[in-house]
């Protein structure tokens, strides 16, 4: 039985190498020197200390952060789970960094299955390859942020939305991510129209089909909403007590547009956008020739798949498409890479489609190519600023300080060279006041001291140049120092 056992096993390994291959090419790359490299700036910070106040003194908040400075407020979800993760670690930020990593793997896993269920096997295969494999969105696997569930939420949609069509009760999953997707990042948001669309063309469709089934139906579509309203409940409080203002805020933002007289800034989306998908392909692609060549090239598969579409899920693929780049294009504010997180599944899709049409020895070279230059990409990257070098500075820092109270600052913009604060309260001796304190000072604001501070530590890279007065003491660590100054009260 036991010789009959690992035969099965070796012959389901023989079938099943390729992928094998695969998926250790996907969890390596995000488990690679997983703390070493882990990124803590101010965007973590201020998610963290959100998160901490909730460990600390649990009570309910009604919203999250602002939805790309727009100042339309996404739902407290992504704060709980900061919260959850951070109360399992005891605070240590480092979890972030496991889950950021796992998190892309599931993605890779569920746009797989994805893929393999709606097309075929083979197409599954290339389309995760092209899109897992790329060290631009390996690099942003690896972050723990309001933007890591974005891929994963949009396939899941995608899949739903397809699904819908031949399965009603796929509305009640719609509704669950059509309420998580308000709690995560306003990229998201261009799905709202899509899911709008498609459910009304659904209800409409079966209640023109089945009216023998009217009451079971319309009891799907009442449970849908519950679900819907619950997830989404947080917001309407807030939006309850504060005279609706943040739902009005899509209104106030196009009727800024239409008073600008500066017009759309398609030029600039222009550039992000040629920029990014450059990046996509090989991270290393700078040069504005180059990546207008890649752009361009882009836009023609796409527009080749649009002229070959056949199947229903193939229409659902593009308009997703089409929608993400009119929105992005026609945003009156400022579109950064990170917005395009959602839309490179779906790329990858359509460019695994294009590759499926040639024979295997055409487009096999290609792709092992691309990933080879992604991986010898991102295994030169060698960062010296991540998490790890962060923490070994503070440690001896704090060790330094011995306990005397002192001052935190940075030699950069906080907004650019954030972090600090937390890391310190986490990892060595919390400051009695810092630099963030302008920023994040109303999460906490009786753990500002005003005692007399005897020390002032500034955090720099190793490039700084000191001038005027001269440290005390100076901790080197990685490509960080941190400078330490007698203070004179």
């Amino acid at each position: 039985m036991t010789k009959i056992k690992m035969l099965q096993l070796i012959n389901l390994l023989k079938q099943n190498w390729a992928i094998l291959i695969l998926f250790a090419l996907i969890i390596f790359p995000r488990f690679y020197k997983v703390g070493e490299w882990f990124f803590f700036g101010i965007d973590e910070e201020y998610q963290s200390l959100l998160a901490l106040a909730q460990i600390k003194d649990f009570h309910p908040i009604w919203i999250g952060l602002s939805a790309a400075n727009t100042g339309f407020y996404v739902g407290p979800g992504l704060v709980y789970l900061h919260a959850a993760l951070l109360w399992i670690s005891h605070g240590d930020p480092l979890i972030f960094a496991y889950a950021a990593s796992t998190i892309g793997v599931i993605t890779a896993v569920v746009f797989y299955l994805t893929v393999k269920n709606l097309f075929n096997r083979k197409v599954a295969m290339i389309t995760t390859a092209l899109y897992s494999c790329s060290a631009f969105v390996v690099n942003y696997d690896r972050r723990f942020w309001n933007s890591t569930l974005v891929p994963l939420v949009a396939i899941l949609i995608y899949w739903a939305l397809v699904k819908l069509q031949k399965d009603r009760r796929y509305l009640i999953l719609l509704a669950f991510l059509l309420g998580c997707l308000f709690h995560i990042h306003a990229s998201l948001f261009l799905f709202i129209p899509i899911i709008l669309y498609f459910t009304i063309k659904s209800i409409y469709s079966t209640f023109k089909k089945n009216q023998s089934q009217l009451i079971s139906f319309l009891f799907l579509n009442l449970k849908s909403l519950i679900i819907f309203l619950i997830i989404y409940s947080p917001l309407l409080v807030y939006d309850f007590v504060h005279n609706f203002d943040n739902l009005k805020t899509p209104l106030r933002m196009l009727m800024q547009t239409q008073g600008s007289s500066g017009g759309l800034p398609f030029i600039q989306h222009w550039q992000v956008f040629r920029q990014t998908i450059s990046h996509f392909w090989i991270s290393n692609l700078n040069h504005p020739f180059h990546q207008n060549i890649i752009a361009y090239l882009s836009i023609l598969t796409i527009l080749i798949f649009l002229f070959k579409i056949k199947k229903f899920h193939e229409t659902i693929l593009a308009i997703i498409v089409f929608v993400y780049l009119l929105m992005f294009f026609l945003f009156p504010g400022a579109v950064l890479e990170y917005y395009y997180l959602g839309f490179f599944p779906f790329f990858s899709l359509i460019i695994a489609l294009f590759l499926n049409t040639f024979n295997q020895k055409i487009y096999l070279p290609f792709l092992i190519i691309i990933i080879f230059c992604n991986y010898i990409f991102f295994l030169n990257q060698n960062p010296v600023t991540g998490l790890s070098a962060q923490k070994e500075l503070i440690i001896v820092t704090s060790k330094v300080l011995n306990g005397q109270p002192y001052y935190l600052d940075t030699t950069e913009n906080y907004l650019h060279f954030g972090g600090w604060r937390y890391l310190f309260t986490v990892y060595g001796q919390k400051p009695a006041r810092s630099r963030a304190d302008d920023h994040f000072g109303w999460i906490y604001p009786n753990e500002i001291s005003n005692q007399l501070v005897k020390k002032k530590v500034i955090i720099t890279t190793l490039g700084y140049v000191i001038k005027g007065e001269k440290p005390s003491n100076i901790v080197q660590y990685g490509n960080y120092q941190a400078l330490i100054f007698n203070f004179h009260n």
